[in-house]
């Protein structure tokens, strides 16, 4: 019970937070250069109506607080709810793998294939959307090496829009504990990560994926062990 009421008071904090700058100004700002929330003329929609504040207070919210609600911000792109954010143009996506620190693990080598997005579309009726290869090489990294610091992945341009998942191919991964070195079974190879970003027009968008080794390995018994991927999607 407590965790939920702390968890409450958290959100509601964020949300004024985010609110309170747009609540403070007497005509909410206008998104991408004076342009249409919505793509209609500018005159059909005054620039205090309430669409108008609602977009704003929204944009408020996510550009504040990025890594927050995933779940919120898919559900609101597959609807078609935040198109009025996206400008038609291109944009950079660069995307790096980190670890955070924690057990006595000294190596964590993980091979990596491919990496892909999945682009939402441009508006609310393109709900099949398109699958985009960001990596298609194999590449090993050593998670330990990276604890706090950063290793380049790969990067690619996209088209403009919103973007609603990240998909990782791992093939093979190995651990070293104790200064024995253990063939790590993957419980899926396709990690999948529900992560709503948007890529701006003429912007670089940096994701980095903090693998968490400690919470990905575990001990299945009789010197085995199996990972689970954990990764924290990190925008910048």
């Amino acid at each position: 019970m407590k965790k939920k009421i702390i968890t409450f008071l958290v959100i509601t904090l964020m949300i004024a937070t985010a609110t309170l700058p747009v609540l403070g100004s007497s005509a909410p700002k206008d998104l991408f250069d004076n342009e249409s929330n919505l793509g209609a003329p500018e005159s059909n929609t005054p620039k205090n109506s309430p669409t108008n504040f609602i977009f704003n207070l929204l944009y408020s919210l996510f550009e504040r607080f990025p890594n927050a609600f995933p779940l919120l911000k898919y559900f609101l792109i597959v609807s078609g709810v935040l198109d009025g954010f996206v400008k038609e143009g291109t944009g950079k996506l660069v995307m790096q793998l980190t670890d955070a620190p924690g057990l006595n693990i000294t190596e964590a080598l993980v091979n990596i294939s491919q990496v892909r997005v999945h682009y939402a579309g441009e508006d609310q009726n393109d709900t099949n959307g398109t699958w985009i290869t960001v990596v298609n090489e194999s590449q090993t990294f050593d998670l330990i090496q990276i604890q706090n610091a950063t290793e380049f992945l790969g990067e690619v341009n996209l088209t403009a829009g919103w973007y609603t998942q990240i998909r990782l191919s791992v093939d093979k991964a190995l651990v070293t504990i104790d200064g024995n070195q253990y063939d790590l079974k993957i419980s899926s190879k396709n990690v999948k990560l529900i992560t709503p970003f948007l890529v701006q027009d003429n912007e670089t968008l940096t994701l980095t994926l903090d693998f968490d080794v400690q919470k990905s390995v575990h001990e299945t018994g009789n010197g085995k062990y199996i990972m689970r991927p954990t990764i924290k999607v990190i925008q910048e």
